[in-house]
């Protein structure tokens, strides 16, 4: 069965819903997950949904969504469970992008159905020797094997669960031309891919005493953060970085990050 499209032309004002909560808050009396999870399909089904995510001082919940002028807001989110909440705070107010940055795509995101990217599942990393390469990742690095097909040769390792994947690709002349002969000109290449890490100079230790190839010792980033570079037993470069807390009265130094955006 199609997919009804959105209604009406895309609203590109911000409002924000912002509920926080008092502290002695009985569990019981806060939104059941599902009526949630109702309200945010059915902004993201018309088109309103931008962000959503849980506040932490104080508690609470905030809420991004489109709308024509502040009238409208209030009825998208006339059904808004937290507005039920006792003794919450509740407060929805204009957003202004253009004097506090917006930090989100204004651009309401493709439809269901349209082909729209979900989510990053794994990327790949070509190797000589597989058995070689899958210590090293799970040994030194830490990564811990997620899927393994013996008779393919599939192999993939995770950092944990929700996270992207990473396969190890061993080329094989079966697979035959040009995807054999690619497949060997990529072993030994800068990747692209990036780790975060809680200490570089831990991991560095870490690399250092397994033998494992550091190709640019950890150094301050412009940004603020500390980073350095490492291969794999192939030669396949990586980079590893850690954001450093600002000293007390200074600025921000972390990496700038978009706020975190809704889920599809």
């Amino acid at each position: 069965m199609a997919t009804p499209g959105r209604p009406g032309p895309k609203p590109k004002r911000l409002y924000v819903r912002t509920v926080r909560l008092p502290p002695t808050l009985d569990e019981e009396d806060l939104p059941p997950p599902r009526k949630i999870r109702a309200l945010l399909d059915e902004l993201e089904r018309i088109g309103r949904l931008v962000a959503h995510g849980e506040l932490t001082e104080p508690r609470g919940d905030l809420l991004i969504i489109r709308a024509n002028d502040m009238a409208e807001a209030d009825r998208a989110l006339r059904v808004d469970p937290f507005r039920a909440v006792p003794a919450a705070s509740y407060e929805i107010a204009a957003w202004n992008p253009g004097e506090v940055g917006s930090g989100v795509n204004l651009d309401p995101p493709p439809a269901r159905g349209a082909g729209r990217l979900t989510l990053l599942q794994r990327v790949a990393v070509a190797v000589r020797d597989q058995e070689s390469a899958l210590a090293f990742y799970r040994d030194v690095l830490g990564l811990v094997v997620r899927a393994r097909d013996p008779d393919s040769g599939y192999v993939e390792l995770a950092l944990g669960k929700g996270t992207a994947g990473l396969s190890l690709i061993a080329p094989r002349p079966e697979w035959g031309e040009p995807y054999y002969s690619e497949s060997k000109a990529r072993i030994g290449a800068r990747t692209g891919i990036a780790f975060e890490t809680d200490s570089v100079a831990a991991l560095e230790m870490r690399l250092r005493t397994a033998g494992a190839r550091v190709t640019e010792a950890s150094r301050p980033q412009p940004w603020g953060g500390v980073a350095l570079r490492f291969s794999d037993p192939d030669g396949n470069e990586f980079l590893a970085f850690q954001r450093m807390d600002p000293a007390p009265g200074a600025g921000s130094s972390k990496a700038p990050t978009a706020p975190r955006r809704k889920r599809h």
